[in-house]
């Protein structure tokens, strides 16, 4: 220890901490960051810089070989001055875990979890308070003392919090162990006093591990916290300045945020949550990295507006339109928020849904959507955006989309991991959200008019294949002139900018799945003996419109739902994988049953929509990739019934249909035409080389060298 009693420059610091000089100068600006060796100029105690680095947790991005999330910055000036001592893991932690048995008496182990972090909080964090509990833990005692010490515990974090009647100490985790004697709870304290500086936030990820798989708790993903850390970076921050999360959950959105050097800003946090445990928690968490936040249970948004709201609001769809509203409430009139939202939230159907994303957009609220890609979530294939919100600048203003559904990686073996974004990711959003050019198909500034000819959709991958664009009505006439020169086409004039109306396909069609799984195997097994069967239409069978069935299996048809029968003019949609497969049912196929990844339509108003017209309508590939894009919620795809019935079609009159349904067979007979010519034209050449090299066909006439 002789090694750490000196005294040491800022560059050194900087050196023995691989942190950089401009790091050491933000530390530095901490009121609790110990000051010079008095007659050395500016040089700092090592011991000391130590004792203070052991609060600052290295960031994951920035740990180095060998390190593990929770290790600080003061592990790190130890190992190296020592780097062969470091243990690969505390006894002492070893030891507390094994008393849990012992400590719990029933109640789930992630309650004494909880009291472990209370415990490790202290004694890492608030070494006053930390003495306070271990000069008045008892030699010996009965069950009765051993309660009374737990809820002592809790009481003296909540007061280190500056909390102590906000987080109600009562109905704390650690106050429900029932331990039969007081000795294991005794010998927990004493063991505490011998935890290494980073045991809290290892403590903390096992607490968050047990409590997801138990209890299904979210705790936002490391990376996905840096990217919205990142994206907020770039707003400048100026004198008093304050950061707010209304549902804090444990802390871990702000703690990132606090890691950020604001200049020389002073940070003020406060979070937010309707659980007290939970708010203990965070408020725990963010004091670990040297904040003093202010929390709340109710709804208390800072005085004056928040200048940068960090946050991961529960997806239930009904409030995600509250959650939006009041997170711009919520904001300075120069502030930003990142909120995060799942895939959906950007093209919900939904009254509310809809009409918050319009209010939203003609308000200029949104500055950007960036899309992440899906499976971040621990048991959860579920996909989500970070939302980049303002204040109304009252017109509609151009949204920044960006699709970064492709960087990243899987994090386990055999890519079955949850999926991370590494530190050069996080800064490729970060720079191309910054940047002043779009990044084709990665990102693009959309206008106004844009997002509402997509019914206000804010799903980034809609927008990164121009194709989905409408055209003016000028442009339209003059790429279709270009294109069809020497085609004998029906003659056609330009149309409005404004188009046809446009209705949702739940409106005009019944929409199905087809016959579910198990009834379709039993169906399928019992086809040998069944008095009737019939085949069954698998993906694979939808070709180019029609349905080949020549290889389909057959089944029961008594077995299954007449509702799953199809019928003619039944539109035909695959449902997963590699979407987007059409037919229509003709009359040889009534009666026949699609398989369970089978999506059929049956229009319902006849009088508005010819189910030709329909099937015309979602071959488009434009319209297929608007589809699948609103379709992605983990790793593969998969088409709910909602979604397609969600999807907006323009609708002309029915004779315009049929009118456009005429067209197009003159075109369709053009490209027979053409594929017979061509067909005809290869044969051709095919047969003529080999006759010409065997000699059994002579040119006439020949050439003289």
């Amino acid at each position: 220890m002789n090694d750490f009693a000196r005294a040491v420059s800022q560059a050194e610091v900087a050196r023995l901490a691989a942190a950089t000089r401009a790091a050491v100068t933000h530390w530095r600006r901490h009121d609790d960051f110990p000051p010079p060796v008095s007659g050395t100029g500016d040089r700092l105690h090592l011991g000391e810089v130590i004792g203070w680095l052991d609060g600052r947790r290295v960031p994951a991005n920035r740990l180095a070989l060998g390190e593990t999330a929770g290790d600080t910055y003061g592990d790190r000036v130890r190992r190296s001055f020592r780097p062969a001592e470091r243990p690969e893991a505390d006894p002492s932690l070893q030891s507390l875990r094994a008393l849990a048995s012992d400590v719990c008496g029933g109640a789930p182990r992630t309650d004494y979890l909880y009291l472990l972090l209370c415990l490790a909080f202290l004694r890492l964090h608030d070494r006053d308070r930390w003495t306070h509990v271990t000069r008045h833990l008892p030699a010996s005692g009965d069950a009765g003392t051993a309660r009374q010490l737990l809820r002592f515990v809790v009481a003296t974090v909540d007061a280190s919090l500056g909390h102590p009647d906000l987080l109600s100490s009562s109905d704390a985790p650690p106050t429900r162990l029932r331990p039969r004697t007081f000795e294991p709870v005794r010998k927990v304290v004493v063991l505490t006093a011998h935890l290494g500086p980073g045991a809290y936030h290892r403590l903390l990820d096992e607490y968050v591990r047990e409590v997801r798989s138990h209890d299904g708790a979210i705790s936002t993903p490391t990376s996905v916290a840096r990217t919205m850390v990142a994206l907020l970076a770039d707003h400048t921050a100026r004198g008093e300045v304050t950061v707010y999360d209304p549902f804090a959950r444990f802390g871990e959105l702000l703690a990132e945020f606090t890691q950020v050097p604001v200049g020389e800003a002073v940070l003020q946090v406060y979070a937010e949550h309707p659980h007290p445990a939970e708010l203990r928690l965070a408020g725990m968490s963010l004091a670990a990295t040297g904040a003093t936040p202010e929390l709340a249970v109710a709804p208390s948004p800072p005085p004056g507006g928040a200048k940068f709201l960090l946050t991961n609001p529960p997806f239930d769809k009904k409030e995600q339109p509250t959650w939006l509203r009041r997170c711009i409430a919520a904001l300075a009139d120069d502030g930003r928020a990142a909120v995060l939202m799942p895939y959906g939230a950007g093209y919900a159907a939904g009254t509310r849904a809809y009409d918050t994303r319009r209010d939203l957009v003609e308000q200029g609220s949104v500055h950007a959507v960036v899309a992440l890609p899906a499976r971040m979530f621990p048991g959860s294939s579920i996909g989500v955006c970070i939302w980049l919100l303002r204040k109304p600048v009252g017109r509609a203003t151009p949204v920044h989309m960006v699709d970064a559904r492709h960087l990243g990686r899987p994090s386990g073996p055999q890519a079955k991991g949850v999926h991370i974004l590494d530190a050069a990711d996080i800064a490729t959003i970060a720079a191309t959200f910054a940047a002043a050019e779009p990044k084709p198909g990665f990102s693009i500034a959309v206008a106004p008019h844009e997002i509402r000819a997509h019914g206000y959709s804010l799903n980034p991958p809609e927008y990164q294949d121009r194709t989905l664009a409408r055209a003016s009505a000028d442009d339209a006439r003059a790429e279709v002139d270009a294109l069809t020169a020497t085609l004998d086409l029906p003659s056609y004039t330009t149309g409005t900018d404004e188009g046809w109306p446009e209705h949702r396909l739940r409106d005009l069609c019944e929409i199905r799945s087809g016959v579910p799984p198990r009834p379709l195997k039993r169906a399928i097994s019992q086809a040998h003996t069944a008095r009737e069967v019939v085949p069954v239409v698998h993906p694979r069978h939808l070709r180019e419109g029609l349905i080949d069935a020549g290889d389909a299996p057959n089944a029961d048809v008594d077995t299954v739902s007449q509702q799953h029968q199809l019928q003619i003019g039944d539109v035909l949609y695959v449902r997963t994988g590699a979407m987007g497969q059409t037919a229509i049912v003709g009359p040889s196929e009534s009666g026949w049953l699609p398989h369970s990844n089978v999506l059929r339509l049956r229009v319902t108003k006849l009088a508005e929509l010819d189910p030709a017209y329909l099937l015309a309508y979602l071959s488009q590939s434009a319209v297929q990739a608007r589809i699948r894009d609103r379709s992605v919620r983990s790793l593969t795809t998969s088409l709910s019934t909602t979604t397609l019935g969600d999807l907006e079609m323009p609708l002309p009159p029915v004779a315009d249909q049929r009118r456009i349904l005429s067209a197009l067979q003159l075109v369709d007979d053009e490209i027979s035409m053409i594929d017979r010519r061509l067909a005809a034209a290869r044969a051709t050449r095919t047969a003529f080389t080999r006759h010409l090299a065997d000699g059994t066909v002579v040119l006439n006439g020949r050439e003289t060298p």
